[in-house]
Protein backbone atom coordinates (compact mmCIF):
# COMPACT_ATOMS: atom_id res chain seq x y z
CA UNK A 1 0.00 0.00 0.00
CA UNK A 2 1.46 3.33 -1.06
CA UNK A 3 1.80 6.28 1.28
CA UNK A 4 -0.71 8.28 -0.77
CA UNK A 5 -3.34 5.55 -0.29
CA UNK A 6 -2.80 5.62 3.46
CA UNK A 7 -3.05 9.41 3.51
CA UNK A 8 -6.23 9.26 1.40
CA UNK A 9 -7.75 6.77 3.83
CA UNK A 10 -6.85 8.90 6.86
CA UNK A 11 -8.13 12.13 5.27
CA UNK A 12 -11.45 10.56 4.28
CA UNK A 13 -11.80 8.98 7.74
CA UNK A 14 -11.08 12.31 9.46
CA UNK A 15 -13.52 14.21 7.23
CA UNK A 16 -16.21 11.59 7.81
CA UNK A 17 -15.68 11.50 11.57
CA UNK A 18 -15.86 15.28 11.87
CA UNK A 19 -18.82 15.62 9.51
CA UNK A 20 -20.64 12.76 11.20
CA UNK A 21 -20.34 14.28 14.65
CA UNK A 22 -21.17 17.86 13.59
CA UNK A 23 -24.04 16.65 11.41
CA UNK A 24 -25.43 14.44 14.17
CA UNK A 25 -25.46 17.41 16.55
CA UNK A 26 -27.29 19.55 13.98
CA UNK A 27 -29.83 16.87 12.97
CA UNK A 28 -30.52 15.88 16.59
CA UNK A 29 -31.21 19.54 17.43
CA UNK A 30 -33.69 19.68 14.55
CA UNK A 31 -35.40 16.55 15.80
CA UNK A 32 -35.51 17.84 19.39
CA UNK A 33 -37.18 21.01 18.12
CA UNK A 34 -39.59 19.00 16.01
CA UNK A 35 -40.50 16.42 18.66
CA UNK A 36 -40.23 18.90 21.57
CA UNK A 37 -38.34 16.40 23.70
CA UNK A 38 -35.17 18.11 24.94
CA UNK A 39 -34.41 15.34 27.43
CA UNK A 40 -33.72 12.90 24.57
CA UNK A 41 -31.04 15.01 22.87
CA UNK A 42 -28.22 12.54 23.63
CA UNK A 43 -30.36 9.62 22.46
CA UNK A 44 -31.11 11.37 19.16
CA UNK A 45 -27.42 12.25 18.77
CA UNK A 46 -26.47 8.57 19.18
CA UNK A 47 -29.27 7.56 16.81
CA UNK A 48 -27.88 9.78 14.06
CA UNK A 49 -24.32 8.63 14.67
CA UNK A 50 -25.65 5.11 14.07
CA UNK A 51 -27.40 6.24 10.88
CA UNK A 52 -24.16 7.83 9.72
CA UNK A 53 -22.15 4.72 10.55
CA UNK A 54 -24.53 2.62 8.45
CA UNK A 55 -24.13 5.08 5.57
CA UNK A 56 -20.34 4.91 5.90
CA UNK A 57 -20.53 1.11 5.70
CA UNK A 58 -23.02 1.12 2.80
CA UNK A 59 -20.83 3.25 0.52
CA UNK A 60 -17.81 0.93 0.33
CA UNK A 61 -20.03 -2.17 0.53
CA UNK A 62 -21.67 -1.07 -2.71
CA UNK A 63 -18.25 -0.42 -4.27
CA UNK A 64 -19.23 3.15 -5.19
CA UNK A 65 -22.35 1.97 -7.05
CA UNK A 66 -24.61 3.43 -4.35
CA UNK A 67 -26.85 0.36 -4.31
CA UNK A 68 -26.88 0.03 -0.54
CA UNK A 69 -26.98 3.80 0.00
CA UNK A 70 -30.12 4.05 -2.16
CA UNK A 71 -31.70 1.15 -0.27
CA UNK A 72 -30.92 2.99 2.97
CA UNK A 73 -32.57 6.12 1.55
CA UNK A 74 -35.79 4.11 1.19
CA UNK A 75 -35.35 2.83 4.75
CA UNK A 76 -34.79 6.32 6.21
CA UNK A 77 -37.78 7.71 4.30
CA UNK A 78 -39.99 4.93 5.62
CA UNK A 79 -38.72 4.93 9.20
CA UNK A 80 -38.73 8.69 9.73
CA UNK A 81 -41.90 9.15 7.70
CA UNK A 82 -43.77 6.74 9.96
CA UNK A 83 -42.19 8.12 13.11
CA UNK A 84 -42.91 11.80 12.38
CA UNK A 85 -46.33 11.55 10.78
CA UNK A 86 -48.39 12.37 13.86
CA UNK A 87 -48.87 15.87 15.32
CA UNK A 88 -45.88 17.46 13.61
CA UNK A 89 -46.03 20.46 11.28
CA UNK A 90 -45.59 19.40 7.68
CA UNK A 91 -43.05 22.11 6.91
CA UNK A 92 -40.77 21.15 9.80
CA UNK A 93 -40.98 17.48 8.87
CA UNK A 94 -39.93 18.24 5.28
CA UNK A 95 -37.09 20.48 6.50
CA UNK A 96 -35.89 17.71 8.79
CA UNK A 97 -36.07 15.07 6.05
CA UNK A 98 -34.17 17.31 3.63
CA UNK A 99 -31.34 17.83 6.12
CA UNK A 100 -31.37 14.13 6.99
CA UNK A 101 -30.99 13.14 3.35
CA UNK A 102 -28.12 15.59 2.87
CA UNK A 103 -26.50 14.32 6.06
CA UNK A 104 -26.61 10.75 4.76
CA UNK A 105 -24.86 11.84 1.54
CA UNK A 106 -21.74 13.09 3.35
CA UNK A 107 -19.74 9.81 3.07
CA UNK A 108 -20.09 9.89 -0.71
CA UNK A 109 -19.41 13.61 -0.92
CA UNK A 110 -16.27 13.38 1.19
CA UNK A 111 -14.93 10.56 -0.97
CA UNK A 112 -15.83 12.43 -4.17
CA UNK A 113 -14.07 15.59 -2.99
CA UNK A 114 -11.01 13.98 -1.47
CA UNK A 115 -10.20 11.44 -4.19
CA UNK A 116 -9.43 13.92 -7.02
CA UNK A 117 -7.35 16.09 -4.69
CA UNK A 118 -5.30 13.19 -3.37
CA UNK A 119 -4.91 11.71 -6.86
CA UNK A 120 -3.58 15.03 -8.12
CA UNK A 121 -1.19 15.27 -5.16
CA UNK A 122 -0.01 11.74 -6.02
CA UNK A 123 0.96 13.04 -9.46
CA UNK A 124 -1.71 11.36 -11.58
CA UNK A 125 -3.87 13.19 -14.09
CA UNK A 126 -7.55 13.39 -13.18
CA UNK A 127 -8.78 14.69 -16.56
CA UNK A 128 -7.75 11.93 -18.95
CA UNK A 129 -9.64 8.79 -19.89
CA UNK A 130 -6.49 6.68 -19.61
CA UNK A 131 -6.04 7.66 -15.96
CA UNK A 132 -9.69 6.86 -15.37
CA UNK A 133 -9.33 3.39 -16.93
CA UNK A 134 -6.19 2.75 -14.88
CA UNK A 135 -8.10 3.80 -11.78
CA UNK A 136 -10.90 1.34 -12.55
CA UNK A 137 -13.57 3.51 -14.13
CA UNK A 138 -15.46 1.51 -16.81
CA UNK A 139 -14.48 2.18 -20.43
CA UNK A 140 -18.05 2.39 -21.71
CA UNK A 141 -18.72 5.71 -20.00
CA UNK A 142 -18.57 8.88 -22.16
CA UNK A 143 -15.58 11.21 -21.96
CA UNK A 144 -16.27 13.61 -19.13
CA UNK A 145 -17.52 10.84 -16.88
CA UNK A 146 -14.72 8.36 -17.60
CA UNK A 147 -12.14 10.67 -16.02
CA UNK A 148 -11.49 10.54 -12.30
CA UNK A 149 -12.83 14.06 -11.75
CA UNK A 150 -15.90 13.49 -13.94
CA UNK A 151 -16.69 10.21 -12.22
CA UNK A 152 -16.42 11.76 -8.76
CA UNK A 153 -18.60 14.75 -9.68
CA UNK A 154 -21.22 12.50 -11.31
CA UNK A 155 -21.20 10.18 -8.31
CA UNK A 156 -21.68 13.06 -5.87
CA UNK A 157 -24.41 14.88 -7.81
CA UNK A 158 -26.36 11.72 -8.62
CA UNK A 159 -26.20 10.58 -5.01
CA UNK A 160 -27.46 13.87 -3.60
CA UNK A 161 -30.31 14.12 -6.10
CA UNK A 162 -31.42 10.50 -5.86
CA UNK A 163 -31.16 10.08 -2.09
CA UNK A 164 -32.81 13.43 -1.41
CA UNK A 165 -35.70 12.64 -3.74
CA UNK A 166 -36.20 9.20 -2.20
CA UNK A 167 -35.91 10.20 1.47
CA UNK A 168 -37.89 13.45 1.27
CA UNK A 169 -40.43 11.85 -1.05
CA UNK A 170 -40.99 8.93 1.31
CA UNK A 171 -41.40 11.16 4.34
CA UNK A 172 -43.67 13.50 2.36
CA UNK A 173 -45.95 10.71 1.13
CA UNK A 174 -46.32 9.11 4.55
CA UNK A 175 -46.89 12.43 6.30
CA UNK A 176 -49.36 13.68 3.69
CA UNK A 177 -51.27 10.42 3.58
CA UNK A 178 -51.62 10.39 7.35
CA UNK A 179 -52.80 14.02 7.48
CA UNK A 180 -55.39 13.31 4.75
CA UNK A 181 -56.54 10.24 6.65
CA UNK A 182 -56.86 12.25 9.87
CA UNK A 183 -58.75 15.02 8.09
CA UNK A 184 -61.23 12.52 6.62
CA UNK A 185 -61.74 10.93 10.03
CA UNK A 186 -62.48 14.34 11.59
CA UNK A 187 -64.89 15.13 8.76
CA UNK A 188 -66.78 11.87 9.32
CA UNK A 189 -67.02 12.53 13.06
CA UNK A 190 -68.32 16.06 12.46
CA UNK A 191 -71.09 14.71 10.19
CA UNK A 192 -72.35 12.37 12.89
Amino acid sequence: MKNSDIILFLVVAAINAGAGIVGAIFISRLLVRLKEMAQKKILYFLLFLGVYLLECIAFPAGMATQVFSVILAFVWGLVFGLWLRYKHPFRLVLKFSLWLSLYTCIPTLSFSMTLPVMTTIDGRNILTSEAGYAFGIPAFLPWPIDTILGFCITLAVATVILKTAITVGGVHLLHRRESEFTARRRERKSRK
